[in-house]
């Protein structure tokens, strides 16, 4: 035995050391950390497993739906990376001095400027239309046309939408106020709100669901969501029973909504975290971005996902291509306590 005990002890050694490198080894693995408003779980979390692949990095955060700029204000170095669904969110981080500039040569000779904050302090990592969904069985497309029709008494009682207080309307609500003035922005979310079929409620799914049970024929929704809900078996006869309409296609355009990365004040994992917004920035990420939120790239490189280029073909839009209005973001910083005041005194989401 003992010949036999000389013969293993150095295997157990070479064992021991080589588990003990180990241990050592992931002890060692940094962590990134990031806050968003999008949800662990959900489009979010391809392309965080993508960068941990990548990196050796695990990447760990905090998601909340609400209040991810007073949590940045009041935690500034929490995380080292933000990501919102809301561009306009950073853009008030930006101002808030609650991020940093991000100072990478590959981000900047990527993502094109106007998709680019001037100071550098984050940017839009992709973009979805906020469009009309409407009922296949009781509306035809040509009865469609732009979003001040919605506000047409022709709508009355036929309009769904979530709550005018979420980030999506507020966002949506403060573009009409920088492209068409405040006079004629108040007259038509008015007019939209006095159309709405039952109180704003649920996400905007919800809103397809309604349409399908003949709650309402018309709502307000991001594009993304038809696809979502046509891979959903729970939700695809949702997505069957309605059509997508781009609104302004022959005047100023669609508005888009934009998501957006950036970094915060915290510095310890600085150079982890401009690689995870570089990844995001580059095509591997994009492709990744279009593939799994199916939102539109801000690279002109990187096509529409298959399905979201059939979205429009009713109204005779080719290749999902779209005209849009394009509002900057700063010129919609000041606009959005206008727009919050506007919606309690108008009370958008009073119960109807």
């Amino acid at each position: 035995m003992a010949e036999l005990n000389g013969r293993w002890i150095p295997g157990l050694l070479a064992l021991a050391c080589a588990l003990g490198a180990t241990t050592a080894s992931l002890a060692q693995q940094r962590e990134l950390r990031v806050i968003s408003d999008r949800t662990d779980q959900g489009t979010l979390r391809p392309i965080l497993d993508a960068f941990e692949a990548r990196s050796g990095a695990k990447v760990v955060g905090v998601f909340m739906d609400q209040g991810l700029v007073n949590r940045l204000e009041s935690r500034p170095t929490e995380a080292d990376v933000v990501i919102t669904k809301d561009a306009e969110l950073l853009d008030i981080a930006a101002e808030r001095n609650l991020l940093d500039p991000i100072k990478s040569a590959k981000i900047s000779a990527a993502i094109p400027p106007e998709f680019m904050d001037a100071k550098g302090r984050y940017f839009v990592d992709a973009y979805r239309a906020r469009v009309i969904f409407f009922s296949k069985d009781r509306v035809k497309p040509a009865e469609l046309s732009t979003y001040e029709d919605l506000a047409s008494p022709k709508w009355k009682g036929r309009l769904c939408v979530r709550s005018g207080s979420h980030d999506y309307n507020l966002a949506l609500f403060g573009m009409m106020f920088t492209s068409w003035g405040e006079a004629k922005a108040r007259e038509v979310i008015s007019g939209i709100s006095s159309n709405l079929a039952r109180t704003p409620r649920g996400g905007d799914r919800d809103q397809a669901r309604g349409i399908f049970e003949g709650k309402c024929d018309v709502a307000l929704m991001n594009t993304y969501y038809h696809p979502m809900m046509a891979a959903n078996p729970e939700q695809k006869a949702w997505a069957d029973a309605v059509g997508v309409f781009f609104p302004n296609q022959a005047a100023k355009g669609t508005f888009i909504m934009r998501s957006a990365a950036g970094l915060t004040k915290a510095t310890a994992n600085r150079d982890l975290a401009v690689e995870l917004l570089e990844f995001i920035a580059s095509k591997e990420g994009q492709q990744l971005m279009v593939g799994r939120t199916k939102q539109y790239s801000v690279l002109p490189d990187v096509p529409p996902d298959p399905l979201m280029v059939k979205l429009g073909a009713e109204q005779g839009l080719v290749g999902g291509k779209f005209k849009i209005d394009f509002i900057p973001l700063d010129k919609m910083a000041d606009k959005r306590e206008a727009v919050i005041k506007f919606v309690n005194e108008i009370r958008f989401d009073a119960e109807r």
